[in-house]
């Protein structure tokens, strides 16, 4: 053996190479990486310790641990689960922690073994604990049975991905691992509801950094032991109703992402009145329905009033697609400039999106004021899903100055205005462009109509576009929304299909050598 594999940081970083090799190629993992480990831990006694760490430092789930004790001790049942055919010696008891100790994390605690085999890590017979080690449980489906696995000693344990089956499990989710800073919760059985918790619930914990609970609705109460925990870099949580006037903001000193979701606009503007986020990067809202003008124009004023404006990379307004039965969207709601005026103080804005039931109603003009703020976007998509519902939309001209101005645009969704474009101006011909963007840059006619006289010079366009920058085109019809408003939708829909096919043939024969 080479002097060099006797140094332990040579022979780890080797290995480390086997390890990601499985991390970032799971077609590969049968093939390369498991097996390329195993075998170097049966090389030697020198390679044996650090190659069974790495193989076992992460488990998609807990069949291995049957697979590493002799075969006499487990069988393959129906389903491709595993079972101990019998209680474990104290011999197969020293094996199997050899292995458990090993192990970092697990993606799905409850699964690959029988609940009978399962139920055997609840009773060890020695007192120390069985996964002295495990940092991570990714995934775990908990029922009546399977919840007593969380109650299992897991000193180590930082980072816990639950699903309830119910919300009776939720409220007997058990009080340990204090020291848990990523907490993802999720209640099968209320899917697309909200549901309040007590605020001693989320108290228990003082360490987090990240907790994701879409579904949970938290209050003053919760919040307010949210925002003096130091370390709390993202929050993802539901509002049922506007918060309680409070004399001191809810102040979040470190969090970089907040993701809010609401039946309404009233609770998260309720919220964004009483918060400050200054350090804030990704801001995101989701919500069933928008009340009103006023609303949706108080929400656009009031993310800029929480935060300092120069960390704000990413904003996003969605509404979900099924609001709740009697629920209707208002009449008239309008996305405007006067809107989205108060965010041309994020000088920083790399990402907007924004997804709701309404007119929108940006010229040429407007669009290129408001993206004169944002130098540095690499998304732009405004109503992808709900369309535009109005027969303007960006101009192709306008299309081209307002990728001059942004650069690093890698997505657009925007409704294009053909109207009268009967014939490519000089200045929008392929030779002429003259712009550099990001290689697949994808823009997306939204909710767009077109006139047949209009179908060649758009073909041309976006044809001499995408041979001159990469860019890719589209148009999405989405079921439901997409254009519904138009009398001609199905028209629409099929000549728009006519113009992607068309541009698509005309970039593949540029493509084609000797052409």
């Amino acid at each position: 053996m080479h002097h060099a594999l006797e140094i332990q940081e040579i022979f780890c970083n080797i290995l480390f190479y086997c390890y990601q090799s499985y991390l970032t190629a799971q077609e590969r993992k049968q093939a390369l990486a498991v097996p390329t480990l195993a075998a170097l831990a049966r090389t030697c006694r020198t390679f044996k310790e650090p190659a069974l760490d790495l193989l076992w430092r992460d488990l998609d789930d807990s069949s291995p641990l049957a697979r590493c004790l002799p075969e006499a001790s487990h069988r393959l049942s129906i389903g491709s689960v595993y079972s101990f055919n019998r209680p474990l010696t104290l011999i197969e008891w020293d094996i199997f922690r050899s292995y458990t100790h090993r192990i970092h994390a697990i993606r799905n605690f409850e699964s690959g073994l029988d609940w009978g085999s399962v139920a055997t890590f609840l009773d060890p017979p020695a007192t120390e604990p069985l996964f002295p080690n495990l940092r991570k449980i990714l995934g775990c489906a908990c029922t009546k049975q399977t919840m007593a696995l969380l109650h299992l000693p897991l000193p180590s344990l930082v980072f816990l991905g639950v699903v309830f089956e119910s919300l009776h499990l939720l409220k007997s989710f058990p009080n340990f691992s204090p020291n848990i800073t990523w907490l993802h919760i999720r209640v099968r059985e209320l899917e697309d509801t909200f549901i309040e918790i007590e605020p001693s619930y989320i108290a228990r914990w003082q360490n987090l950094r990240f907790l994701i609970c879409r579904q949970l609705a938290l209050d003053m109460d919760a919040l307010m032991h949210l925002s003096r925990l130091p370390a709390l870099i993202r929050l993802e949580f539901a509002l049922n109703a506007p918060l309680p006037p409070s004399d001191t903001p809810l102040f979040f000193s470190r969090m970089h992402e907040m993701n809010l979701h609401s039946r309404f606009l009233e609770p998260i503007l309720c919220w964004l009145s009483q918060s400050r986020l200054p350090a804030i990067v990704r801001f995101s809202a989701s919500v069933d329905s928008c009340s009103s003008n006023q609303d949706l124009t108080s929400f656009l004023a009031g993310v800029p009033m929480c935060n300092a404006s120069h960390t704000v990379e990413t904003l996003t307004l969605r509404q979900s697609y099924y609001p709740p039965d009697g629920v209707h969207p208002p009449e008239g709601l309008r996305l405007c400039s006067n809107n989205l005026r108060p965010w041309m103080v994020f000088k920083n804005l790399r990402h907007i999106e924004l997804d709701i039931d309404s007119n929108v109603d940006l010229t040429d003009t407007e669009m290129l004021t408001l993206a004169s703020a944002w130098p540095q976007l690499t998304r732009l998509l405004i109503n992808e899903a709900w369309g535009w519902k109005s027969h303007g939309g960006i101009t192709p001209g306008a299309l081209v100055r307002l990728l001059e101005t942004c650069r690093s645009l890698e997505q657009i969704a925007l409704a294009i205005d053909t109207r009268g474009y009967t014939q490519v101006p000089p200045g929008q011909t392929q030779g002429n462009l003259g712009l550099t963007l990001p290689p697949g840059c994808l823009i997306n006619a939204v909710d767009s109509i077109i006139e047949v006289e209009s179908v060649p010079a758009v073909v041309s366009f976006f044809s001499g576009l995408g041979a001159c920058c990469e860019v890719d085109f589209c148009f999405q019809a989405w079921d439901g929304t997409w254009m519904t408003w138009s009398p001609r939708y199905e028209e629409q829909v099929s000549r728009w299909s006519n113009v992607e096919r068309q541009i698509d043939d005309a970039l593949g024969r540029r493509s084609e050598p000797g052409d």
